[in-house]
């Protein structure tokens, strides 16, 4: 669903690594100027090596740029895939709670003619069985787990109270 992260990291390896080759280059490139050569045509050769050099830099620079934005990526991801998992556990905890509220509520007659709800032989206020009922009814079953509807039922249930 989001792809491999682990290979992700691996090719933003592999550009560092590729940059910093580049920037090796660029390195040999500038210490060939150095030579005392001295004529026309090495004026030209040695200017064409500054800005080979110079190409190579701004090369290099582009490939950090890119293993950067695939690390700021990766980090985006784990950071989504985390929010995911947390409203997993929470909405399922809540989820299942009123499920088993709802399953497992009696209305019994109480003293005085009074229609009480017990949970096992508790008595549970009327208000929580209507929003367990409410929730169980809306949310009929829960999403796959590490879908991105998790976020959006979070929503859901962050909006009505739950």
């Amino acid at each position: 669903m989001y792809g491999d992260m682990a290979a992700l990291g691996r090719r933003s390896t592999e550009l560092r690594t590729l940059a910093e080759d580049t920037r090796t280059r660029a390195t040999t490139l500038r210490a060939a100027v150095g030579t005392t050569w001295v004529s026309a045509a090495a004026a030209t050769f040695i200017e064409q090596l500054g800005q080979r050099a110079g190409n190579l830099d701004a090369s290099a620079a582009s490939l950090e740029e890119a293993a950067d934005a695939i690390d700021a990526h990766i980090r985006a991801v784990e950071a989504v895939k985390q929010a995911i998992a947390e409203a997993e556990q929470w909405i399922s905890d809540r989820w299942n709670d009123a499920t088993r509220l709802v399953s497992n509520t009696v209305e019994v007659i109480a003293e005085g003619a009074e229609n009480v709800f017990e949970f096992f032989g508790t008595e549970v206020p009327r208000a929580l069985v209507s929003e367990a009922d409410e929730l169980v009814r809306t949310v009929r079953e829960l999403p796959p787990v590490g879908s991105p509807d998790w976020l959006d039922l979070a929503d859901t249930f962050h909006r009505r109270g739950w």
